[in-house]
Formats: C-alpha cells, sequence, structure tokens
C-alpha cells in the first residue's frame, strides 16, 4: 500500500510541475490573442481548471454519504488557497525583496469574493445538505460569472506576437494533465490516511484540501515568479468562488438524489452523517478572517505596488498551521 501511495503522490507531483508551467504560458498566450483580460483568464479558466479536483472528489465522497468531508474539503481548500498558497507566493517574493502590485477592479472582485465567502458560511451554518442551498449556490455562481464575462474589457493586442499554434488545445491539455495529477496526489494520501481513525471533515480538511489544492500552488508560484500577480490574485479568488459556489452545492444535489432513490439498494447511496457544527464554526473562523486579510492586502497593493510583506506572509502560513491543529481537534 505504502509503495503504490509513494507512486501515486511522486508521478502527481511531477506532472503538477510540468502541466503548471505549460497552463501558465498558454493561458497567458490566450488572453493575449483573444484579447481578455489575464484576470478573467485567471478567475474564470485556470480557476475551473483548478477547482476540478475538487469537483470529482467531492462528487465521489457525497455520493458515499461522506458529506462532512466535501464541507471540510470546501472549506480546507479555499483557507488553504489564502493562507498556504498566497502566504507561499507572498514568501517568496518577500525573500527576493520584489515588489508585488494588482491592477485588479478591487471594489467590485474582492466584494464578490467577501459576499460569495458570506454565503458559503451561512450555507453551511444553516443546512449545506439541502437542495435550495444547492440551487443558492449554483444561481449565485451563474450570476458572478456573468458579470464577469459582461463586466470583461478588450485589451489591445498585437496578434502577430502569438505566433504558436494549437494554443487553445494546449491550454486545454495542461489543464486535463493538472486535473489528472491532483487526481493521482489525492488518491495517495487517502491510501495513506485510510487506516486512521479521523474524522470525516479532518480528512477533507487536510488531505483533500492539500491535495486539491497543489494546483494552485504549482500555477500561482509559477505566475507569481514570472511577474503575473494579476493572474495570481485571479486565480486564487476565481479557485475560492468555484470552489464555494460550485462544489459546495454538490452535497444538496446529491441528497436530492438520494430522497427520490431511497427504495434503490446501491452501495452508493448512503445517507450523509450530521455536520460537526462546533468543529465546522471555528474553520469557518478561520475563512473569514484570511479572506478578509486577503482582501485588504490586494485592496492596498492595487492602488500602489508595495513590497511582499514577509510578515503578512508568516501571519497567513503560521494561521493555516493553526487551522489544521483546530481541524484535529
Amino acid at each position: 500500500m505504502s509503495v503504490l501511495a509513494f507512486f501515486y503522490i511522486l508521478t502527481g507531483i511531477i506532472l503538477v510541475t510540468i502541466s503548471a508551467q505549460k497552463l501558465e504560458k498558454y493561458s497567458i498566450a490566450s488572453s493575449i490573442k483573444f484579447g481578455i483580460s489575464p484576470f478573467l483568464i485567471g478567475s474564470t479558466v485556470i480557476a475551473l481548471g483548478t477547482s476540478a479536483p475538487e469537483i470529482f472528489t467531492s462528487f465521489f465522497a457525497a455520493l458515499n454519504g461522506k458529506f462532512n468531508m466535501v464541507v471540510g474539503n470546501v472549506v480546507g481548500s479555499n483557507v488553504a488557497n489564502i493562507a498556504l498558497v498566497f502566504g507561499i507566493t507572498l514568501f517568496i517574493l518577500a525573500l527576493k525583496k520584489e515588489k508585488i502590485e494588482s491592477k485588479i477592479d478591487s471594489i467590485s472582485d474582492l466584494g464578490i469574493l467577501i459576499i460569495s465567502t458570506v454565503i458559503v458560511c451561512a450555507v453551511i451554518l444553516i443546512n449545506p445538505f439541502s437542495i435550495f442551498s444547492s440551487l443558492i449556490l449554483i444561481f449565485s455562481l451563474l450570476g458572478v460569472i456573468s458579470y464577469w464575462y459582461l463586466r470583461n474589457e478588450k485589451i489591445s493586442t498585437n496578434l502577430e506576437k502569438v505566433q504558436e499554434k494549437f494554443i487553445v488545445t494546449k491550454l486545454i491539455i495542461s489543464i486535463a494533465v493538472l486535473i489528472s495529477a491532483a487526481w493521482l496526489i489525492t488518491q495517495g494520501a487517502l491510501e495513506i490516511l485510510t487506516t486512521l481513525e479521523v474524522g470525516e471533515l479532518f480528512v477533507g480538511y487536510t488531505v483533500l484540501a492539500i491535495g486539491t489544492s497543489i494546483p494552485e500552488i504549482a500555477a500561482s508560484i509559477a505566475l507569481a515568479l514570472k511577474g503575473r500577480y494579476e493572474a495570481v490574485v485571479g486565480t486564487l479568488i476565481g479557485s475560492n468562488i468555484f470552489n464555494g459556489l460550485l462544489v459546495l452545492a454538490i452535497p444538496g444535489l446529491i441528497n436530492y438524489k438520494l430522497f427520490f432513490a431511497k427504495s434503490l439498494s446501491s452501495p452508493y447511496l448512503n445517507t450523509p452523517e450530521k455536520l460537526d457544527t462546533n468543529l465546522s464554526v471555528l474553520l469557518i473562523v478561520v475563512l473569514v478572517i484570511v479572506s478578509i486579510l486577503f482582501s485588504i492586502y490586494v485592496f492596498l497593493i492595487s492602488k500602489k505596488p508595495r513590497k511582499a510583506s514577509l510578515s503578512l506572509a508568516l501571519l497567513f502560513l503560521g494561521t493555516y498551521l493553526t487551522s489544521l491543529f483546530l481541524a484535529y481537534r
């Protein structure tokens, strides 16, 4: 078992490293070729691609009634995106003493992030397993995507700058490989942890969240090291919105399916367990705190370029380690 898990994880890491670099290259090339803003590319194409592992792992977990694991995956992935991914990115840039900036429409985009986070937290606290909650989440996501599409400003481009052929095809292949890599890493981690007696929420918050957040880590670091700060911010904002509004909608949809399939004797349809409210509240508080800190910092660097903050990077990373302790309690 350990040999198989090692193979999964090692293969996944290698594929993530390669595909993340290609994803960055072809996504930026696509934005230039078609005159689409880098933020829109980051917040939709890259964000949806890097959120796909959460979508698939949550779907299969929900089919088996592991709804707590899905909630842990959503909250854990969103916290990891900001506290771990952005924390690592900021830490690297701080060590290099580089300035960081973002030219996104801070008020609207960060407002969307905060509002979607509030919606996600409310759904988790009220009833994350309801079909009505799922519909609210899905329609909220459709509204966000529509707003981004209508707001997108075409940028002037010189098509001669992009000579490479089949850019969109290569972009799709890069995302597909990235998804496969994240699946391999997640399977390897689950292979190791299946024998440990820990709660579903903890497994979702740690092994699933960390494993499926590796694409964000690789893609964001690759983008940041090449100065694509706008795409980094767009990817993290978009990924958190997709994770919350789309992935969290899965339990309610599956639960609705279970309601009409009670007569089916399928081993893949199991009744969900009750959500651990006390633990989920603690993790939600962490999510809200890091989301607010992230939004404030991005707003500040959108107004004026600043040196990457080492203290904020350490605060994010320390907060993430603390959240792991809270999840284990």
